[in-house]
Order: C-alpha cells, then sequence, then structure tokens
C-alpha cells in the first residue's frame, strides 16, 4: 500500500472514490492548497482516502486542520489503511506547521471512535453539539 496526496491531474481518482457522482468542482477541490486529499493505492487501484482543509484563524495557531471524511473500502478495512492516511495526514499537517486537528462524528460509529482513540485523539467534551444550517437553493 501507498499514500500520497491528490492534486490537480488527479479528477480521475476522486471519480473512482466516489459513491455517488464525482464532485463537479473536482479540478477546484484539488487545486485549493489547503484542501488535504490523500488515497491509499492498493497497486494502482485507491482502497481509501481522507479528506481535510485547513482553516484559518483569527487567533492562536494560525490554522487548524478539520478532517472531514475518512472512507476505507469494505474488503480492505481492518488492515491499518485509515491509520496509514492518519499519520501521513498528521506529517502534511506537521510539515506546514499545523499544531492541531479535529474531527466531527457519532458517538454510536465505533469504528470511527476506536480509530481516533487509538491515535491519540482526545474526546475533550461529553457534551460537544453539531449544528446544521440548510441554505435552500432559489
Amino acid at each position: 500500500m501507498n499514500v500520497r496526496r491528490l492534486g490537480v491531474g488527479d479528477e480521475g481518482v476522486l471519480a473512482a472514490l466516489a459513491t455517488r457522482e464525482p464532485p463537479a468542482r473536482a479540478g477546484e477541490l484539488l487545486a485549493d492548497g489547503r484542501t488535504v486529499f490523500l488515497v491509499a493505492f492498493e497497486r494502482d487501484e485507491p482502497i481509501g482516502f481522507v479528506l481535510a482543509y485547513e482553516l484559518i484563524r483569527r487567533h492562536g495557531d494560525p490554522s487548524i486542520l478539520f478532517l472531514y471524511e475518512v472512507d476505507v473500502a469494505a474488503a480492505c478495512r481492518r488492515r491499518g489503511v485509515a491509520t496509514a492516511l492518519l499519520l501521513e495526514l498528521e506529517r502534511v499537517a506537521r510539515a506546514r506547521g499545523i499544531r492541531e486537528a479535529f474531527v466531527l462524528t457519532n458517538a454510536s460509529n465505533e469504528p470511527a471512535m476506536r480509530l481516533y482513540e487509538s491515535l491519540g485523539g482526545v474526546r475533550e467534551h461529553d457534551d460537544d453539539v453539531l449544528w446544521t444550517f440548510a441554505y435552500a437553493g432559489d
């Protein structure tokens, strides 16, 4: 298995990973320097990915990393793929001077909870709440 960061020209890899239709703005996503899209490959086939965003802050550290999405192909789970991806994400973050990251998940998502805890993640507050807002189109 090897892990690499996607960039401009990797839109086909993004399409291969899509569980629905590929993102309409794939090129824009991959061209954004604050987007970190890492993919694990077995031979030439993508088997998992992590998508994160560097968020600029107004106070404290200059930026923080938002771990948005992690996924591994069902046939490849429990083989260390997600761990390898998240360790590479940490390496990328450190190289960029980013000292902290966060991720949101559901307490009922036991595999995610175990993964994040195994990598040193800390659940700081049991009462954290996520609010979502739907902005309807015209």
